[in-house]
C-alpha cells in the first residue's frame, strides 16, 4: 500500500507544478477559457483525446468488456471513427470560424454564425452545457471514487471528495493552459497504463489461448462478436455499441480544443494522425484489460466485486506496489483530464454566455477570470453531491451525458459548418427540441433499462430500441428538425455570402501558378486569420 501511495503522490506533485506554471499564462478571459488561441497542435491533439476518454475509458469500458465480452469491441470502433470524423468535419472549419468571430465558447460561435440577435441560441447552449456537463463531471467523480476506493481502501464518498478536490485545485489555479498541459501528461499516463495492464493480464493467465479456453467454458457468448445474437439482432447489437460515433460532433469540452489551436491546417495533419494512433492504442488496451480480466476473475487470480473496478483490481493484485500506484494515477488521469475540461466549459457557459453576454454585465479581464473560478467551485459542489447520491454505473452515466450533448450541439454544429442555408430559427428549434427530448427520453428510457416497471409508453420505446441508445436515433431526428425549419425560413444574405467566401476553394489552375507561400497567405487572408 505504501508503494501505491508513493507512485500516486509523485503524480500529484507533477500536476501541482503544472498548475502553478500555467498561472503565468492566465491573465485574460480568452486565455482562461481557450488559451488565447495559441496552443500547439501536439498539445491540443493529446489534450483533446485525454479530455474525451474519461473514467469511461479506464473503468466504464473495461467493465463492459468484462461483462459483454468480445461484442464490446464495437464501442471502440465507434469511438475511433468518431475521433477521425471530428477532425475531418468539425476541427478545421470550427477553428477558422471561431478565429473570425473571436468566439471563446461554442454558443459564442453559434450566435455569431447564425446571426441570432434574440440570445436564445446562447441561452439554450448554456442550459444544455450546464445540465449535461454537470452530469458528466458527476460521472467522473463517481469513477474517481471507485478507483481510489479500490486502491486505498477508502470509503467511496471520501474518495469522490478527494478526486473533486484534486481536479478543482488546478482548474482554479491555471485555467485552460493548466488543463491542456496536465492533459498531455495524463494522456501519457493513460497510454502507459493501458499498455502495461493487458500485458500483465495475459501473462498472469498463461497466454491468450488459455484465457479464451477459460472464457469459452464460463460463457460461450463472451467470445461472440455479437453477444450471441444473429441476423437483424446482431446488427442492432453492433449499432448499440458503435453509436458513440455521432456523439463526437457535439461535445463542447472536445471541440473547444480545436478552437484553441494556433494553426487550423495542422488539425488535419498531423493532428488527425496523433489522435488516431493514440486512440487505437488506448482503446485496444482498455478492451483487453476488461476482456482478459474476466478470465482472471473466473480463474480466481483476481477478485472483482464490481466489473468497473477490473483495472485497479489487476494493478493492485498483480503489479509491484509502486507500479500499481502509477496505474492508479493513470486511472485518475483519465478521470481528471475530462472533468477539468468539462468544468471549464460549464464555467464559461455561466460567466461568459449568461452573465456577460446575456445579462450584459461588464467586468474586467481579471474579474471575469475570478467569476469563472467561482462558478467552477459551485459546479464542483453540485457534481460531488450527485456523484455521492447517484447509484448508476459510470458507463450509463457517461452515456446519458454524452447523448444530451451530442443531440444538443452535434447536428447544429455540423450543419452550420457545412451548409450555408441553415438559419437561426432552425438552430433554435433543433437545440430546443434536442434539450427537451433528451431530458425526457433519456430519463425514462434509462429508467426503463434499470427499472422494468417504468411507464408503459417509455418501456415500449426502450423495447423497440433494443439496446440502441436514445441519443443515436435522436441525433438524426434533431438534424431533420433543423433542416426542415431552415428550409421554411431564410438566412441573412451576408451570412450566406460569408460562408461561401470563407470556404471557397482556390481553383487548381490558380493554385498551380502560385508559390506555396502565396497559397498559404491566401488561405489565411480569405479566412480572416490575418
Amino acid at each position: 500500500m505504501d508503494g501505491v501511495l508513493v507512485g500516486f503522490v509523485i503524480y500529484l506533485i507533477v500536476l501541482a507544478y503544472i498548475g502553478f506554471w500555467a498561472k503565468r499564462f492566465t491573465k485574460t478571459e480568452d486565455q482562461y477559457f481557450i488559451g488565447g488561441r495559441k496552443v500547439k497542435v501536439l498539445a491540443a491533439a493529446l489534450s483533446d483525446k485525454a479530455s474525451d476518454f474519461s473514467g469511461w475509458l479506464m473503468l466504464g469500458y473495461p467493465g463492459q468488456a468484462f461483462t459483454a465480452g468480445l461484442g464490446a469491441f464495437w464501442a471502440a470502433i465507434g469511438c475511433l471513427f468518431g475521433t477521425l470524423a471530428d477532425y475531418i468535419f468539425i476541427g478545421p472549419r470550427l477553428r477558422i470560424y471561431a478565429g473570425r468571430f473571436r468566439a471563446v465558447t461554442v454558443p459564442d460561435y453559434l450566435e455569431a454564425r447564425l446571426r441570432d440577435d434574440t440570445k436564445l441560441i446562447r441561452i439554450l447552449g448554456a442550459v444544455i452545457i450546464l445540465i449535461f456537463m454537470t452530469a458528466y463531471v458527476s460521472a467522473q467523480y463517481k469513477a474517481g471514487g471507485k478507483a481510489l476506493s479500490q486502491a486505498f481502501g477508502l470509503d467511496v464518498n471520501t474518495a469522490i471528495i478527494l478526486t473533486a478536490l484534486i481536479v478543482t485545485a488546478y482548474v482554479l489555479t491555471g485555467g485552460f493552459f493548466a488543463v491542456v498541459w496536465t492533459d498531455v501528461i495524463q494522456a501519457m499516463f493513460m497510454l502507459a497504463t493501458l499498455i502495461i495492464v493487458p500485458i500483465v493480464a495475459v501473462s498472469a493467465i498463461g497466454g491468450l489461448d488459455k484465457a479464451l479456453e477459460i472464457m469459452a467454458n464460463a460463457d460461450p457468448k463472451h467470445l461472440s462478436p455479437f453477444g450471441g445474437a444473429t441476423g437483424l439482432a446482431a446488427l442492432v447489437f453492433a449499432i448499440g455499441y458503435a453509436s458513440w460515433i455521432v456523439g463526437y460532433f457535439g461535445q463542447p469540452h472536445i471541440v473547444t480544443r480545436y478552437m484553441s489551436v494556433e494553426d487550423p491546417r495542422k488539425l488535419r495533419r498531423p493532428g488527425i494522425f496523433i489522435s488516431g494512433f493514440w486512440t487505437i492504442a488506448v482503446l485496444w488496451g482498455a478492451f483487453f484489460a476488461g476482456f482478459l480480466g474476466f478470465a482472471l476473475a473466473k480463474a480466481g487470480i483476481i477478485n472483482v466485486s464490481d466489473p468497473e473496478r477490473v483495472i485497479p483490481a489487476i494493478a493492485t493484485s498483480l503489479l509491484p506496489s509502486w507500479l500499481a500506484g502509477f496505474v492508479i494515477a493513470g486511472i485518475l488521469a483519465a478521470i481528471m483530464s475530462t472533468a477539468d475540461s468539462q468544468l471549464l466549459v460549464a464555467s464559461s457557459a455561466v460567466s461568459r454566455d449568461i452573465i456577460h453576454k446575456v445579462l450584459g454585465v461588464e467586468l474586467g479581464n481579471k474579474q471575469m477570470v475570478n467569476v469563472g473560478r467561482l462558478v467552477v467551485l459551485i459546479l464542483t459542489v453540485v457534481a460531488v453531491y450527485y456523484a455521492m447520491s447517484e447509484s448508476k454505473l459510470v458507463y450509463a452515466m457517461v452515456a446519458t451525458a454524452w447523448g444530451g450533448l451530442a443531440v444538443g450541439f452535434g447536428p447544429i454544429l455540423l450543419l452550420s459548418l457545412w451548409w450555408k442555408r441553415v438559419t437561426k430559427v432552425g438552430g433554435i428549434a433543433g437545440m430546443a427540441y434536442g434539450l427537451i427530448s433528451e431530458i425526457i427520453l433519456e430519463a425514462f428510457i434509462y429508467g426503463w433499462e434499470f427499472n422494468p416497471k417504468a411507464p408503459g409508453i417509455f418501456g415500449a420505446i426502450g423495447s423497440a430500441l433494443n439496446g440502441v441508445p436514445v441519443f443515436f436515433v435522436n441525433f438524426f431526428v434533431t438534424m431533420a428538425v433543423i433542416i426542415v425549419v431552415s428550409l421554411l425560413t431564410k438566412p441573412p444574405k451576408e451570412i450566406v455570402e460569408m460562408h461561401e467566401r470563407v470556404f471557397r476553394k482556390v481553383p487548381i489552375e490558380v493554385a498551380r501558378s502560385r508559390s506555396q507561400a502565396e497559397n498559404v497567405a491566401e488561405f489565411a487572408k480569405a479566412r480572416g486569420l490575418i
